[in-house]
């Protein structure tokens, strides 16, 4: 291989990964503090893909996971990790009678589950969470700046990757002071 057709190569790579990630869809995040404790309220409406549409028609569980992170920001180092915590919401799709059963989950334990007939519910349930727990504030110094960043995953995964690391599919973040 030439050089000029190596240095084009090498910038398509860089232009196709760029592009992936400008793809990915946004996090609404919202940080709560209330009573010295901190939760997390999320929406990623956009999460809801055609592709996830399309696998959730043909009757395949799927599910969209989502890791929370309470970070605190460093200036030398890279951010330290005060708290995580992954949240799931898992749809099935029941071809014969056409019902839907979003089911959610915490660490892998099932705390909800709703059934219906509406795909606009199912959306909002599978990508919405409110009030996630995150801290009970005895290990977060009193006026820090803290902030929530959430990124999701979706599965399975339609599309294969080159590289040996997966990206996420959606993420997002906010940034808030933490007052006692």
């Amino acid at each position: 291989m030439t050089t000029p057709r190596r240095r084009f190569g090498v910038l398509m790579l860089l232009w196709s990964a760029a592009a992936a990630t400008l793809l990915a869809a946004d996090v609404r995040v919202t940080p709560l503090v209330s009573e010295g404790r901190v939760y997390a309220s999320f929406a990623a409406p956009d999460s809801y893909t055609p592709e996830v549409r399309e696998a959730v028609q043909s009757g395949l569980p799927t599910t969209l996971t989502f890791f929370v992170e309470l970070r605190q920001a460093s200036v030398i180092w890279f951010d330290h990790t005060v708290a995580s915590v992954t949240v799931a919401s898992s749809i099935k799709y029941d071809t014969l009678t056409r019902a839907f059963l979003v089911s959610k989950m915490t660490d892998g334990q099932v705390f909800s589950s709703r059934g219906t007939d509406k795909e606009a519910d199912v959306r909002a349930w599978a990508t919405e969470f409110e009030r996630v727990s995150l801290s009970n504030g005895d290990n977060l110094e009193p006026n820090g700046e803290y902030y929530v960043r959430v990124r999701m995953r979706t599965t399975p995964r339609r599309s294969l990757s080159i590289w040996p690391w997966s990206r996420d599919d959606a993420a997002g973040r906010a940034d808030f002071t933490f007052i006692r």
